[in-house]
């Protein structure tokens, strides 16, 4: 088969599929039932706020989305262009990207929401593909939420996805297992007892592009299991296991260079069992994994998280240990160190402050043990006043870093301003900075804000000659509504030195937004980059002064420009007696005279007419010129059918006001037969 063929054609059906699922949201003329002229009333004489002065409202009418009528469905389309240029050493030629991106989403009754997206493009970045092929589309089609009886639900997804994890493998405090891009099919269950069920499987890859994203496989395949179960209610346990084959590690390995990150082969088996409990304010959890990677023998990581909150303080810690090389998939995790950790954070009214310490050190011995140390604080003065302050501390055998920040913010008669003082030094770099912001009181529709800053910096990290340096810094952003359907936003930035030697630079970006009409718009967009050549002094030998060498200027600048078709109708589903997204079952029935009282709708039996009949004492229906109601979509579950019998024909009755208890199932239709007995 050729490469990417298959892709080919599931694209091609899907964007052939768009059309249709437009003209099911556009709204049908045919099926509209004709409606009686109104009656007549007294001439209405329209009057306009402010003179009729206002803008219009563009949010309902002909250029938004009012009808709610029937399930929540949505469709976007966006045909981009861009064009992007690179300037400066080595920089690639002007890279062009052509595509379109569709994406769609539609509610249904009873088998859960569902998502579509897909793009495609031509052309391209110039930068080479990573892997043995090169994807110029992607898709993924993604069910969430099915009901089924007795409270599950599954969530399924196929083609570029995210491996799926289970719960507890997601709350993650401090070390993070990836959900690894894949293509693939995925599978999700929930149930009673907070059961959860995983599984997936596909080729790992990456996402590529600038403005239309793609997908590329890198080789191999990867597949992942797992389950979660809570026994008790202060209990969770969960596993999972996740295998790589023959994958190129998207993450540089321990000791590799990028060429082997990119091009070796290796496969790994790794499994994850964990443990949490929780007491109200307080949570605790034990992360066990143990893997092999090729080449590495087996590794083992253990970590402890835990936290307790008490009024308005929250106390989190907790201690590790991870061999060094563990990965997950094709994905490397935070590994090759041990130590602990200990944050507390307090909120009230006027006092927002947090600390934190880390403990790391190297298991395999090849890296130093490091301490980091944060704090910030924030005190609310007044209503218009605060203030606050940011310390931040690194210490190790191989450097020590530190920095402080100090800030007021003031609500004034212009708006909101901040003034914020920098400082930041370590064995190579001392930097400091103060800024001024304001965010600018403007009229409804409008928005300006800016900044300015001086810095001064004295560093050695280009050349172990000292540069010093000061640096003035301004930027404007702002931005306005034209009119109803068009509206502008951009923001300039520019630094120079007006003291030593620094690189000067300068960035803008403009935007621009067109409702063309009720579902079409245009965006444009331009933004350009540059950081200019300057002149720092480098040592080319110990016995030579200090001499002048020119760095070039780089630039890069792009052209984006988007047409986008966008429409959203319907309201999302909620049955009778539930929740969006549970399970739902069709209930129905007839409420009928029992004429020869042997509590069966018999063949002959007439239907009882125009009798409204309760569900759950909150829902009613009537019955038609058969005695048939019908519930198109009710919860599953235990409900309860009364029936009221001031429209029975006398003398028929009904026992109980016809109480009837049913269970109904998802999916499924359910009939319920109310007979009414004659007054003897």
């Amino acid at each position: 088969m050729i490469p990417g063929a298959g892709r080919a054609w599931r694209l091609l059906a899907w964007l052939c599929g768009l059309p249709v699922l437009a003209a099911l949201i556009a709204p049908s003329q045919a099926q509209t039932t004709p409606q009686p002229p109104p009656a007549q009333t007294s001439a209405y004489q329209d009057r306009y706020i402010a003179g009729g002065s206002l803008s219009p409202d563009i949010a309902t009418g002909d250029y938004g989305t009012s009808d709610t009528s029937g399930l929540a469905r949505s469709i976007r389309i966006d045909g981009v262009i861009s064009v992007l240029d690179q300037e400066g050493p080595n920089s690639p030629p002007r890279t062009h990207e052509n595509g379109v991106i569709a994406d769609a989403q539609w509610d249904t009754a009873s088998y859960g929401a569902w998502s579509a997206d897909a793009a495609a493009r031509t052309g391209g970045s110039s930068r080479p593909a990573v892997g043995h092929d090169y994807a110029t589309a992607s898709f993924s089609l993604h069910e969430r939420g099915m009901p089924f009886d007795d409270g599950w639900q599954a969530d399924t997804a196929l083609g570029d996805i995210n491996a799926p994890l289970i719960n507890l493998a997601r709350a993650q405090p401090r070390f993070l297992l990836a959900q690894g891009p894949m293509e693939g099919v995925e599978t999700e269950w929930r149930g009673p007892s907070a059961l959860q069920f995983v599984a997936g499987a596909g080729k790992p890859g990456i996402y590529d592009g600038i403005k239309v994203p793609t997908f590329q496989t890198l080789g191999g395949s990867t597949a992942t299991l797992g389950a979660q179960w809570a026994p008790a209610s202060r209990w969770a346990l969960g596993g999972e296991f996740a295998a790589a084959r023959d994958v190129s590690l998207y993450y540089q390995p321990l000791g590799a260079t990028f060429a082997a990150a990119t091009t070796e082969r290796i496969s790994s088996t790794t499994g994850l069992l964990t443990a949490a409990w929780q007491d109200g304010g307080s949570r605790a959890q034990i992360n066990v994994i143990d893997g092999t990677v090729d080449g590495n023998g087996n590794s083992l990581g253990v970590w402890v998280d835990a936290s307790h909150t008490h009024g308005a303080m929250t106390q989190s810690f907790g201690a590790f240990r991870i061999d060094p090389n563990v990965a997950w998939g094709n994905q490397l995790i935070t590994s090759d160190a041990q130590g602990g950790y200990y944050r507390v954070d307090y909120q009230s009214r006027r006092w927002l402050a947090d600390f934190g310490v880390d403990q790391v050190s190297s298991v395999s011995g090849t890296g130093s043990s490091t301490t980091f140390v944060n704090g910030d604080a924030r005190y609310q003065l007044s209503r218009d006043l605060g203030l606050g302050a940011v310390v931040n501390a690194r210490r190790s055998a191989r450097a020590s870093a530190w920095s402080v920040e100090a800030y007021l913010d003031n609500a004034n008669s212009y708006g909101i301003g901040r003034g914020q003082l920098d400082y930041a030094t370590d064995p190579q770099t001392r930097d400091a900075t103060v800024t001024l912001q304001q965010t600018w009181n403007m009229r409804a529709g409008t928005r300006l804000s800016t900044t300015a800053a001086v810095d001064r910096i004295r560093s050695t990290a280009i050349t172990n000659v000292e540069q010093d340096s000061t640096v003035v810094r301004l930027a404007v952003y702002g931005g306005g509504d034209l009119s109803a359907r068009l509206a502008l936003d951009g923001g300039v930035q520019w630094a120079s030195a007006v003291q030593g030697q620094a690189a000067p630079s300068r960035s803008a970006d403009v935007s621009l937004t067109w409702q063309v009409a009720r579902a079409w718009s245009v965006l444009a967009s331009y933004y350009e980059s540059r950081v200019g050549s300057w002149t720092p002094l480098v040592v080319t030998s110990p016995l030579a002064p200090p001499t002048p060498a020119v760095i070039a200027a780089v630039g890069e600048r792009g052209v984006f420009l988007t047409v986008r078709y966008q429409e959203a109708r319907g309201a999302h589903f909620v049955p009778l007696g539930g929740v969006p997204g549970s399970g739902s079952g069709r209930l129905s029935g007839v409420v009928y005279l029992d004429a020869n009282e042997n509590r069966r709708y018999d063949a002959g039996e007439s239907g009882a007419a125009n009798v409204t009949v309760v569900l759950d004492g909150r829902f009613s229906v009537r019955s038609d010129s058969n005695g048939r109601f019908d519930f198109p979509a009710v919860a599953a579950g235990h409900h309860v059918l009364t029936v009221q019998a001031d429209n029975l024909p006398l003398p028929w009755t009904l026992t109980n006001s016809g109480r009837t208890e049913v269970e109904v199932a998802t999916r499924d239709r359910t009939a319920v037969n109310i007979g009414a007995l004659r007054l003897k």
